[in-house]
């Protein structure tokens, strides 16, 4: 008797197709899964590169890079997702293509090594190709993705929210890609068709053969359906594209004749500091004793002007955090600034780990914002791997009741490392 079919659980489909929506946006930019496998085949070569250095010299400067880099060719090797050899001659992305389809491992949720692997080389990508989408998270973060992960390993329905993100804009297309290769949504047990015997076993595989060419023709006219509304997108896509490109000649347009301003108007105050230096020199000509007492009273009325007007300045004195991912530390940086002043904050906020040697800062990135008065402001986020992170924002008169910096997002790689966030050095200052 054969075998039953089992379908996979919906979460597990779920998840395959969040990976397979950022495997088609990275395919939005042409690059194929061999270029993927060829870029994981760097990675071992570049992991056993730091390996011989660090045996070579297990004391050298760049260790915690190198460090990052063994652990980086440990995952790819572990994940089998690349050649074990590194051969980027040889890489053709069989491997990823499995896996983004549900076949590797089939009808089950892949291993954690492998999705973190899998994910890790698609941002990458995304970053090279989009940095701004991938700069606002609109494809997620590694601890994001892992928390998905995570939930599809417990038979859970990976929480995306409320799906505002860019990549969710592939999702319905990769779920209708997961059922055109077989991979079907829900729960319990189909059973093979018995094979058939004599005439009877004829009409019913001759029935069965229409169903499944009815079937097919019904397939045949929802790719068809599918196929014209892909057109209409692209067609929608190429006017915005035009009219985004029409929108950038005109702002280049503007830009020009602004810069032609700024030279005529540096052109014209250059012609009055001409003019003003001629009549100061008939001035001189006609008065030679006004003019040396003008002299006197221009180098007093200059001394004014260079010393200008004096700046007051608050240095922040605030103890350092250790926190992980799931914290949101907050520094409470002055409990008031002087009322009246044009304040201006200038952050400074040093990362550094708690272990020297783990390679957790690899692409860290945090996302904080400074609050005054209560008031939220813009929030900003660190370069991938920036260890030290300024910031100036412009606090006008606020922050009379005091000032704080709240860090919203620490995105670590494992999320349970440890770091140590010191705003030393932030101050605020404004003009006397």
């Amino acid at each position: 008797m054969p075998r039953p079919k089992r379908e996979i659980k919906p979460s597990t489909v779920r998840f395959i197709a969040m990976l397979r929506a950022l495997d088609l946006a990275v395919d939005s930019h042409g690059v194929s899964h061999a270029e993927l496998e060829r870029r994981l085949c760097d990675w071992l070569v570049q992991g056993r590169q730091a390996e011989a250095r660090l045996r070579e010299n297990p004391g050298d400067a760049d260790r915690e890079r190198l460090t990052a880099l063994v652990a980086r060719k440990n995952d790819v090797e572990h994940s089998g997702l690349a050649r074990a050899d590194g051969h980027r001659a040889k890489a053709g992305g069989q491997r990823i293509g499995e896996l983004v389809s549900g076949k590797f491992p089939a009808g089950k949720v892949p291993p954690r090594r492998r999705v973190e692997v899998c994910v890790a080389v698609l941002l990458e990508f995304l970053a090279e190709n989009d940095p701004d989408g991938f700069a606002d998270g609109e494809y997620g973060t590694r601890g994001a993705w892992l928390e998905w992960w995570r939930q599809a390993a417990q038979g859970q329905e990976p929480d995306i929210g409320e799906g505002k993100l860019h990549v969710w804009g592939y999702l319905d297309t990769a779920l209708e890609q997961l059922r055109d290769i077989g991979v079907h949504v829900g729960a319990g047990v189909r059973a093979e068709e018995p094979a058939s015997a004599g005439i009877s076993g004829l009409l019913a595989e001759r029935d069965q053969a229409l169903a499944r060419a009815r079937q097919a023709e019904k397939l045949l006219d929802e790719a068809t359906a599918r196929a014209d509304a892909a057109e209409a997108r692209a067609d929608a896509a190429t006017a915005k594209a035009e009219e985004a490109t029409a929108k950038a000649e005109e702002a280049a347009t503007r830009a020009q004749e602004e810069a032609r301003e700024r030279e005529r108007a540096q052109h014209q105050r250059d012609e009055a500091h001409h003019r003003a230096d001629r009549l100061r020199k008939r001035a001189a000509a006609l008065a030679l004793p006004l003019a040396a007492l003008a002299a006197c009273a221009g180098i007093a009325v200059d001394r004014l002007l260079l010393a200008g007007r004096p700046t007051r300045t608050v240095e922040f004195t605030v103890p350092a955090q250790e926190v992980t991912a799931s914290q949101q530390p907050v520094f409470t940086l002055s409990g008031g600034l002087p009322a009246g002043s044009d304040w201006t904050l200038r952050i400074r906020l040093a990362v550094t780990p708690t272990d020297p040697f783990s390679g957790c800062t690899f692409e860290m990135q945090i996302t904080a914002h400074a609050e005054a008065d209560g008031r939220r402001l813009p929030s900003f986020t660190s370069h991938p791997g920036q260890k030290d992170i300024t910031q100036v924002v412009h606090l006008g008169r606020l922050g009379s009741r005091g000032v704080r910096l709240v860090v919203t997002r620490l995105a670590v790689n494992p999320p349970s490392c440890t770091v140590r966030l010191d705003p030393s050095g932030s101050r605020a200052t404004a003009p006397g």
